[in-house]
């Protein structure tokens, strides 16, 4: 089979004939169809995500149910299916018995099983969900990581009917986020660093815009707060100054990654009683809401596509700070 393989750290992939993998017990095979590039998968390509190499990368795969291996009786082939990053844990330890296998620390992925940048991919069945009929390949792709990356961040700050909801990072996450509030019938407001961003966040839902300037906490309480900061931003010292703009009982999420730290008043964290929270991707229910949120035409990804010779070039112009705001590589183009 066809692979685009990383065999070395900063170093362009390698396209490669593997031999074509049969699935194990609980497998199944894919035909992929598209698979979306992350900011991940520059750290695995940095060398600061260490994985084993040589290894086929690609944690938004997409694609057809092709063969299946023996004990799986969820899925059937012809299937349309994306595959989580978590796909099964071990089954016996106290999270996977509470059906928290993200917690699992045997739980297998597709570092164990290769990714999908290739014409098939090997997958946990029970890492497997599958696409409402009439979503397109390129828009489920990038919801198996960005999309379901933020949605749980959605869920995970408890959202009340009325809420105002800020989202902060106009891109890859943030832009998704921020059409997840407006979806959900809340008054957005998106934050950004950058002035050119304010008539494409209107048109992606903003209700307002602030545009950071000295202090993005008071910025934002000068407009009157929010009760929830959706953060994809990996600026902690604007993620520490927003949460002095939050309203009694706030909530700041952040899901984004950084050697910097976030700091806390416990004198403001008391008084008004807010909250800060860590997300990851959370429930299946999560991922399966944001499918269908897509499907209905109500989140649209804004997505550049390229063909799977043109790989190198996406992971280049995502390097660069380029892509907007999700890149997806088609298999059959």
């Amino acid at each position: 089979m066809k692979a685009a393989v990383l065999t070395a750290v900063r170093s362009p992939l390698e396209f490669k004939e593997l031999s074509t993998p049969e699935p194990g017990p609980g497998q199944v095979r894919l035909r992929m169809q598209a698979s979306g590039l992350c900011g991940t998968d520059l750290h695995v390509i940095h060398g600061t995500f260490p994985v084993p190499l040589p290894i086929v990368l690609g944690h938004e795969p997409v694609g057809v149910v092709e063969k299946l291996g023996a004990g799986v009786n969820m899925l059937k082939t012809g299937d349309h299916v994306g595959v989580c990053w978590n796909q099964s844990g071990c089954g016996r330890c106290d999270y996977c018995q509470r059906q928290h296998v993200k917690y699992c620390k045997s739980a297998r992925s597709w570092v164990q099983n290769g990714g999908g940048n290739s014409e098939f991919m090997i997958a946990e069945a029970a890492g497997c969900t599958l696409l409402p009929e009439n979503l397109s390949w390129e828009n489920a792709a990038p919801i198996f990581c960005a999309g379901f990356t933020v949605m749980s961040g959605y869920r995970n700050a408890r959202p009340r009917p009325g809420d105002r909801v800020a989202v902060v990072g106009i891109g890859g996450l943030g832009h998704l986020a921020l059409q997840i509030a407006k979806a959900l019938g809340h008054d957005t407001i998106a934050i950004t660093g950058s002035a050119n961003k304010r008539d494409e966040a209107k048109a992606m839902g903003a209700d307002d815009v602030l545009v950071i300037k000295e202090h993005a906490g008071k910025e934002l309480m000068a407009m009157g707060g929010a009760d929830i900061v959706l953060s994809t931003s990996n600026n902690m010292t604007h993620n520490t100054q927003l949460i002095e703009g939050l309203r009694n009982e706030g909530r700041l999420v952040t899901m984004a990654v950084s050697g910097d730290k976030i700091e806390l008043d416990p004198m403001q964290m008391l008084a008004h009683q807010l909250s800060v929270i860590g997300s990851m991707q959370n429930n299946r229910e999560d991922l399966v809401e944001i499918l269908q949120l897509v499907a209905q035409g109500k989140v649209k990804p804004k997505l550049e596509l390229y063909g799977f010779k043109e790989i190198n070039t996406a992971v280049e112009r995502l390097e660069a700070g380029k892509i907007r705001h999700r890149a997806v590589v088609l298999h059959n183009r």
